[in-house]
């Protein structure tokens, strides 16, 4: 993470703006305080950690329940049936 002091930042507002864009994050400091923060936005299309977890959860109970694809399970000699 880059540290800027905040007289610096008025004069390289542009390029500060183009290194968040590329998803560096800028800390702006007034003397030794850090003051603010400019972060990349996330992007609209990209699935939160929570979107994540819900999904996930979705899959593990349809795994665990089961899905039935209408086959009828013989046993395993079925699968070694052979024309002959």
């Amino acid at each position: 993470m880059r540290q800027v002091q905040l007289s610096e930042d008025d004069h390289q507002l542009t390029t500060l703006v183009s290194e968040v864009e590329a998803g560096e994050s800028v800390t702006i400091l007034r003397g030794e305080r850090p003051v603010a923060q400019i972060i990349p936005v996330p992007d609209a299309n990209e699935p939160t950690r929570a979107d994540r977890l819900a999904a996930l959860a979705r899959l593990t109970a349809i795994m665990d329940k089961g899905y039935d694809m209408g086959l009828v399970w013989n046993g395993r000699d079925e699968l070694y049936d052979r024309d002959e």
